[in-house]
């Protein structure tokens, strides 16, 4: 009677379409958010440190653009003499400074390219905390259906073990033969190695989990959608390449590496042939020894020209480097698109086969309550009842797998598109 208020109680649960736990454990009253996880993992792994980064590179740029000069200043000095060997002869001293002078519109240009970075650093930002959130987003729901394969295979065991000892039975009183007692043995063994297995791959996505977030605890928002982001999934510019450009991290990642090699290649074609400069030195000579010195000041403007062909490589391979760039761009917003498309089409598809694994699902716990019935009444055997028990595990299982899998889609045309949970 027990058994089947057991089992009653099982296909209620998968009727109401509640993905059903395995066994009670600590993982199972989860308290942190999606928001809450995934800034503690950036924690953990110091994450951060690539963000310091481009900032201090922003910082620099910008300090490039903001200064007066095109480069360093040189200093140049100068002493020559004709008393090598002898007191008398000419002498010489000269001490000057050059300063490279910005091009027109040079300031202008490496304006843009620090803006540029900066943008490129908080585009890099976001795309890194899609991708780590995408392999905890997939770790979790792996979890979550490592414990309901392990539930299910207990429940295999269970009944297996029941049959052994059933079949093992009917061999002492000689209405089973040796060889049927050993092939239930067998199959008991493999459901047991199916167990042991299940638990194994439990344990090491929860030890997986706990080494990169730092908690045993799934997200207590693990398969729910907001109102803003069931908006989000709705809205049909997503479904557009501008609009999937606009939203997704790793797109606009990707377009800012565009933005940043055309800003270098602006760059590169306002720095010219070279920079100009303007020098400013004093010179002191004295024909021999006994003459009062002249000084004189000197004045010199450099002004390089022509050179174009020793830069026209550099610009070929930044221009080739944006066209790669631009490909890329192109490549991967129709990839993400044909991904959202294709889970969109999953989804929706969803409803109606949940709907008939939840029915069979429904219909194997009460066939089973109805055998169950007939053995108490000495209308059945152990034997049949055996093979209704096996059915109603496996009709079970591939609805709360089916279940998982609906939700892991809703989640993963989230990842697809972009979507972050939002902040606390």
């Amino acid at each position: 009677m027990l058994r089947a208020l057991l089992g009653l109680v099982l296909g209620a649960g998968v009727l109401s379409g509640t993905v059903m736990a395995a066994t009670p454990s600590p993982v199972e009253q989860p308290h942190k958010s999606w928001a809450q996880v995934l800034m503690q993992t950036e924690q953990r792994i110091s994450q951060n440190l690539v963000t310091e980064a481009d900032r201090t590179r922003f910082a620099a740029e910008q300090a490039r653009a903001n200064g007066i000069l095109a480069g360093a200043p040189v200093v140049d000095g100068l002493y020559r003499s004709d008393r090598l060997m002898s007191d008398f002869g000419s002498t010489e001293m000269q001490l000057g400074v050059r300063l490279p002078l910005r091009r027109f519109g040079q300031s202008d240009a490496w304006r843009s390219l620090a803006e540029q970075s900066a943008l490129n650093a908080r585009t890099r930002t976001e795309a890194n905390r899609l991708v780590l959130l995408g392999e905890l987003r997939q770790m979790a729901w792996g979890w979550r259906q490592a414990e309901v394969e392990l539930a299910t295979a207990k429940e295999r065991n269970r009944i297996m073990q029941r049959d052994l000892a059933a079949v093992t039975k009917q061999f002492k009183h000689g209405e089973a033969a040796e060889v049927d007692r050993m092939s239930v043995e067998s199959r008991a063994l493999a459901v047991q190695e199916a167990v042991t297995a299940a638990q194994m791959q439990l344990d090491t996505i929860q030890t997986r989990w706990q080494q990169l977030t730092g908690t045993r605890q799934l997200p207590i928002d693990l398969g729910q959608v907001t109102s803003t982001e069931q908006a989000l999934l709705n809205n049909p510019e997503l479904n557009t390449p501008d609009g999937l450009l606009a939203q997704q991290p790793l797109l606009r990642q990707m377009a800012s590496e565009v933005g940043m090699s055309t800003a270098r290649i602006e760059a590169e074609r306002a720095a010219g042939a070279g920079a100009p400069e303007i020098g400013l030195g004093v010179k002191r000579d004295r024909g021999d020894r006994g003459i009062p010195y002249d000084n004189s000041l000197q004045l010199t403007l450099s002004i390089p020209f022509g050179g174009q062909k020793y830069r026209d490589p550099a610009l070929a391979e930044m221009a080739q480097q944006r066209a790669m760039a631009q490909v890329a761009l192109i490549k991967n917003t129709q990839q993400i698109l044909g991904e959202v498309m294709a889970l969109r089409q999953r989804i929706a598809a969803w409803p109606s086969r949940l709907a008939q694994l939840d029915r069979r699902a429904a219909l194997s716990e009460k066939t089973l309550a109805l055998k169950q019935k007939a053995l108490r009444l000495g209308e059945l055997d152990w034997t049949s009842l055996l093979v209704f028990e096996r059915d109603t595990a496996e009709a079970r299982l591939q609805a709360r797998l089916a279940h998982i899998a609906y939700r892991a889609d809703q989640s993963s045309l989230k990842q697809t598109l972009g979507l972050m949970p939002a902040a606390e």
